[in-house]
């Protein structure tokens, strides 16, 4: 004990000389100075004079030093709040006053200046809306109308989802298209792991589809495969009720299994996304009974939030009632807004 208190004597008096700025030292020999925003997901955030704000690759830094306090998350869990990091050759050092230092390699940090509700403290509030619309007046008249919107709560446990979309179409005053969805979903992620126990209900209706109502209610089983900027892949799987009314078809009810897939990569930069959702719906009772939907789409920012949106739709009923096609095919150019 008495040598580490020690070496946090010798580490602070050392710091105190220290002019007030952040230090980053790069595998080849460089050193950035600024001021450490935050580190996760194998990036680095840096605020520097000469260059604004700059993302670094974690594989690229040796060691780092800060003059501020911050809060380590390490990857086993424990946080370790309002340290100043210092490095050895080999290991960096977490000093608080009044208490031992913290000998840890890079690799065992997860993250530094979490966001509050990484640590347990509080809700996340993020979303998404967007929309298309396009106006044609002359020998045809046509009205085009695509809206969706997306809204997260999370916390360290629990994940509040509400989403939804619709679509209305006209051509010279008659309906081509008459269709929305509305789903919620919520998500309790497991202790220290990557899985997650969820429940959801979804509502949809199609005019054109004879389709009055499709409810559809079912727990799942969720895992964050990867959780990365350049690539987050989720997936859930587990049963649900569907529920069918039509307006001129025989309604009916069966039980199905659901999954659901998603892709979301930054791969290209320059705050541009990609991203491919698909789920699927299979009667237990009847193979006919298929529900597929597909969705591949790019974002790419404007300003303060703003965001264009380049997006494909495939939509398939195997069970479709008789004259209504089996896909359904959208495409679209929008804008949105992100927070």
């Amino acid at each position: 004990m008495r040598l580490k208190h020690l070496l946090a004597l010798i580490v602070t008096m050392g710091m105190a000389g220290v002019t007030s700025a952040d230090e980053l030292f790069m595998k080849n020999g460089s050193r950035i100075v600024g001021t450490l925003v935050s580190a996760e997901g194998g990036k680095v955030i840096f605020d520097t004079p000469f260059a604004g704000k700059i993302t670094i690759g974690a594989g690229n830094i040796e060691r780092m030093v800060t003059a501020e306090k911050v809060t380590i998350m390490m990857t086993n869990g424990e946080i370790l709040r309002d340290r100043v990091i210092d490095s050895t050759d080999e290991q960096l050092i977490a000093v608080a006053e009044g208490e031992a230092p913290v000998m840890f390699a890079p690799g065992d940090i997860d993250m530094v200046n979490p966001e509050p509700w990484q640590i347990g403290e509080g809700y996340k509030w993020s979303g998404e809306a967007s929309a298309a619309l396009e106006t044609q007046r002359g020998n045809t008249d046509t009205d085009e109308y695509d809206m969706a919107a997306k809204t997260i709560w999370r916390s360290l446990n629990n994940r509040f989802t509400i989403d939804g979309s619709m679509e209305l179409d006209e051509n010279s005053g008659e309906k081509t298209a008459d269709n929305w969805d509305l789903q919620f979903k919520y998500d309790r992620f497991l202790k220290n792991t990557d899985n997650y126990l969820g429940a959801r209900t979804k509502f949809e209706y199609d005019k054109f589809a004879d389709l009055d109502l499709r409810t559809t209610i079912g727990p799942y089983l969720g895992r964050q495969f990867l959780d990365r900027p350049v690539l987050s892949i989720a997936g859930e799987l587990g049963p649900v009720w569907v529920d069918e009314q039509f307006d001129v078809a025989e309604d009916q009810d069966y039980y199905a299994m659901n999954w659901d897939f998603s892709v979301t990569s930054d791969v290209i930069g320059f705050g541009t996304m990609l991203y491919f959702e698909h789920d699927g719906t299979l009667s237990f009772e009847d193979t006919d009974d298929l529900i597929l939907n597909t969705v591949a789409g790019l974002r790419m920012p404007l300003i303060f939030g703003f965001e264009t949106k380049l997006e494909a739709k495939w939509e398939y009923d195997r069970g479709a009632v008789d004259g209504v096609d089996e896909l359904d095919e959208t495409y679209n150019f929008g804008i949105g807004y992100r927070w």
